[in-house]
């Protein structure tokens, strides 16, 4: 909410964060991202600056950083969750429900976050590309909790300001708990579930995680 404020107000500028948030995550655990999408991020922040300066952004977060559980669909990727057994499936023909809808609120899109693969675990690990350290205490490295594991250290380590998980059994609320932030599980109806890879068709729900709980309610009610 803050970094929104700042946006409004023109002393924070789109490209500046995307970039900003770029360098970070190149100085950070290499385990937290599958992938990154500079060039799309790079796009809509400079269409998001030029919203701004004409006073015509698309909602108040337009220009806000945002990243993805690896279930969600991003146009032209293949959406992997977490493992490597579907890298030869065909690329999404465009973007989940949700990603779409959030780019329709100006917010930009900076990659793909690391999970549990297939969503199937609460402990957060992934033998593939890597677990996501938790940023919290000494001496070896702590669980980040899952699936939703890349989301919730981003997070918690300022990566992003919001992260976008799923939450079947405890996904998205275990590793808000693990890192010390704030995550919400909507209801199975609360957020359109169209271009994702479920673990439970019946029981999947969708939800972001934040730093605190009014940035949390300002995205469910995107």
């Amino acid at each position: 909410l803050d970094m929104a404020a700042r946006l409004d107000e023109g002393s924070l500028c789109p490209v500046a964060l995307v970039e900003e948030t770029f360098a970070n995550i190149r100085s950070s655990d290499p385990a937290i991202f599958t992938e990154l999408f500079e060039a799309r991020a790079l796009k809509e922040a400079h269409a998001s600056r030029q919203r701004r300066r004409d006073g015509k952004p698309l909602s108040p977060w337009d220009g806000i950083p945002i990243a993805w559980k690896d279930l969600f669909d991003i146009k032209d990727r293949v959406t992997t969750a977490g493992s490597v057994i579907l890298k030869s499936n065909v690329p999404a023909p465009c973007d989940a429900n949700m990603v779409a809808n959030a780019s329709q609120a100006g917010l930009v899109s900076i990659g793909c976050l690391n999970m549990t693969e297939f969503a199937y675990s609460g402990l957060g690990l992934n033998p593939h590309f890597g677990t996501p350290k938790n940023p919290h205490g000494s001496g070896p490295a702590r669980i980040p909790g899952g699936s939703s594991s890349g989301c919730g250290v981003a997070v918690a380590r300022g990566l992003v300001p919001l992260a976008i998980g799923s939450d079947t059994g405890g996904s998205i609320r275990i590793p808000a708990g693990l890192n010390g932030i704030v995550g919400y599980k909507g209801s199975s109806v609360a957020f359109p579930n169209g271009g994702t890879l479920p673990l439970s068709p019946t029981l999947d729900t969708f939800g972001p995680l934040a730093a605190d709980l009014k940035s949390c309610i300002g995205a469910a009610q995107i």
